[in-house]
């Protein structure tokens, strides 16, 4: 049985509203438009506001070399979304056997992020590695957990999921992407052999490989996706997942708390509305932080961590770059 001992969660300092984006960077849609279409306000970004109105981040190189100078990287939000989670598990660092984390935007070729995050956690050895499905990075890495021989598997595992979007947003005036990315991290303290407060069981994890180039990162370049068929595919697949579980597990819409991917606010509703989900029941945040990627599900949980109470029941499904799909279901323990 897989467990979820503590959870956390990381955001840039860097606030970007949409009156910012539209007014002074140049975006030429305006927030009338991102309400109806995105429903994100805010997001967050390694990046300082003068750097995006001075360059509109037209070197995603340069971008790096900026955060890096700011001291926020990818490695850093990871760092202090697993603090963060090893605090609310009561775990020290040394009690880590396994680091397992996802980093779409390196700013490193080598080493891996997981062993950036475990040296600057001060974690000793171990098969520490780098699991990336991107946006379905936390669905992946729980499913490999759970697959794993229970003797097999460290008694402490950290997994992180992190990310730093911005630094290959487009912010040129015809960008959509301004708009919907943010930078953040999430973290969670995992083990089959300790008690902790949520029982996680991986459900789905799939791909389909010739959709691979519809979410691309170049490795010089910006963030470029076939949006309307993303969209497409995100919603009709999660909708899919959701169903699945809900009919395995008998659950019904008024008794579970459902996490979506954190890409867009709008069309979490429209994902709502298809399957008749009461949307307080549903738990997100892109709207007050953007779409921060890998990150985003498993920031909602570690931000409602402290409301659930024992007896409630989730469930997650998530859709990322591969195209790569995952899914779970989630109870809280006494």
């Amino acid at each position: 049985m897989l467990r979820v001992l503590g959870m956390g969660w990381a955001l840039p300092s860097t606030e970007l509203d949409n009156e910012f984006l539209y007014r002074e960077v140049g975006l030429e849609r305006g927030p009338d438009w991102v309400s109806s279409r995105l429903g994100i306000e805010k997001r967050y970004s390694v990046l300082s506001k003068e750097y995006i109105l001075e360059t509109k981040n037209r070197d995603p190189g340069q971008a790096i070399l900026h955060a890096r100078m700011r001291g926020e990287t990818p490695v850093t939000l990871g760092a202090a979304a697993a603090r963060r989670a090893l605090e609310k598990a009561g775990v020290t660092p040394a009690e880590v056997s396994w680091v397992v984390a996802n980093n779409d935007t390196p700013f490193e070729t080598i080493p891996s992020t997981a062993s950036l995050i475990a040296k600057a956690l001060g974690i000793g050895s171990g098969p520490h590695c780098d699991v990336n499905s991107a946006c379905s990075s936390f669905a992946r890495q729980m499913k490999l957990l759970a697959d794993t021989r229970p003797e097999a598997l460290p008694e402490v595992v950290l997994c992180v999921q992190t990310s730093a979007y911005t630094v290959r947003t487009d912010y040129a005036a015809g960008s959509v992407d301004g708009y919907i990315w943010g930078d953040g991290a999430a973290a969670e303290v995992v083990s089959a052999r300790r008690p902790g407060k949520l029982r996680v069981e991986p459900m789905i994890f799939e791909t389909r490989p010739e959709g691979a180039e519809e979410i691309v990162i170049d490795s010089a370049g910006h963030f470029a996706q076939n949006g309307a068929a993303v969209r497409e595919f995100s919603i009709r697949k999660t909708c899919e997942m959701f169903e699945a579980i809900a009919q395995e597990k008998g659950l019904y819409a008024e008794s579970v708390y459902t996490v979506a991917h954190q890409a867009n606010y709008v069309m979490q509703d429209s994902i709502l509305g298809h399957l008749g989900l009461p949307a307080e029941r549903h738990l997100r945040n892109v709207r007050e932080q953007g779409n921060i990627a890998a990150a985003g599900c498993p920031s909602v949980i570690a931000q409602n961590w402290d409301c659930l109470v024992p007896g409630d029941q989730l469930v997650y499904a998530v859709l990322g770059s591969g195209l790569s799909w995952g899914a779970g279901f989630v109870e809280v323990l006494a």
